[in-house]
């Protein structure tokens, strides 16, 4: 029985934020996983803490409730046990006990975790779209924006490796003689299809007097919509890009046996011009090997619409979990 001074368990809200390179999210949820608060913001590294915290504090006088927990999902190294955050290139973090100084700040449970992962965790609850309810036990998640990495949960547990690296495909080097990537190695998937790369080959495109609709300043979804117009110099790089990610979505397929893959973050705001290329290439290679066709099975290839927030909703569903919310009010412990 729930003490008298408690609240009851829908009225608990829980904050989940996502860091990201550009922007942070947070959201409010309640116990059922309903979302009450969303709001986005520029990501201040320089700052990182002192903002997650504002953000939580901001949901806090606006809603005019207590929130009890909070869950931050982020790229890098992370260690939830102790909420540590290190090797967030990205970021420019080399190690940030982001957890603690956050509890520090707002009073309240806090739980770290990496942002593909909470965004699995969170997806892996969800039925595959136009499945009638079907939901894979395993699921991987590639989050395509200032970087690349993945979350994947297989036969329902979160993998996270013996070296808490699983699922960075972003450093994964894609073309050894490619551009300098901030991990300090050459060529990795990152530098090729993150939404920062796809805006520096139309850079490069320019530069060198190329015929183009594209500036000096393109971004991503210039490209992508630049490609769907026509454009002959988005379109080299829109297939570049689509190349990539298909390969590394089937390896994701054979090396995990996920047979769900979906891809989020700022660039999979492409759409249709980001999924069907890739769609494509899967269909080729499917055609050309029995043994990626039998793999592959009846896997799927989705986007995330770009209303979802998954990284601070995985975030904040943990957070719910972690805090002992009834099984089936979150996702259950992992």
């Amino acid at each position: 029985m729930i003490a008298t001074h408690e609240p009851g368990f829908d009225e608990r809200l829980i904050a989940g934020v996502d860091v990201g390179g550009t922007k942070a999210s947070v959201v409010v949820t309640d116990a059922r996983d309903r979302v009450l608060y969303e709001r986005v913001a520029a990501t201040d590294p320089a700052a990182l803490v002192d903002q997650i915290a504002k953000l939580v504090d901001d949901a806090r006088r606006e809603l005019g409730r207590e929130i009890v927990a909070v869950g931050v999902a982020i790229p890098g190294n992370v260690d939830p046990a102790d909420g540590s955050v290190s090797m967030a290139v990205n970021l420019g973090i080399t190690h940030l006990l982001l957890g603690p100084l956050l509890e520090a700040e707002l009073g309240v449970p806090t739980f770290v975790e990496h942002d593909a992962r909470a965004a699995a965790v969170w997806l892996s609850e969800r039925p595959t779209n136009g499945s009638s309810g079907r939901r894979p036990t395993s699921v991987a998640f590639l989050a395509i924006g200032t970087g690349i990495s993945a979350g994947v949960v297989v036969d329902g547990a979160v993998l996270r490796g013996d070296n808490s690296f699983a699922g960075e495909v972003g450093h994964v080097v894609a073309d050894p003689d490619g551009a300098l990537c901030a991990c300090g190695l050459r060529g990795c998937l990152e530098t090729i299809a993150a939404g920062p790369a796809i805006g520096r080959q139309a850079d490069e495109a320019v530069a060198a007097g190329r015929s183009t609709v594209l500036s000096s300043s393109s971004s991503a979804a210039d490209v992508f919509r630049a490609g769907s117009a026509g454009d002959a110099v988005a379109i080299e790089i829109t297939d570049r890009v689509a190349d990539h990610l298909a390969r590394a979505i089937r390896s994701l397929a054979l090396t995990l046996g996920v047979q769900r893959v979906v891809i989020g973050g700022g660039v999979a705001a492409a759409g249709p011009a980001l999924l069907e290329p890739i769609r494509t290439r899967i269909a080729r290679e499917r055609a050309a090997s029995p043994l990626v066709e039998a793999a592959l099975g009846d896997a799927t290839v989705e986007l995330l619409s770009p209303t979802e927030a998954p990284g601070a909703r995985g975030a904040a569903a943990i957070a719910r979990s972690r805090i002992g919310l009834p099984e089936g009010e979150g996702v259950g412990g992992r």
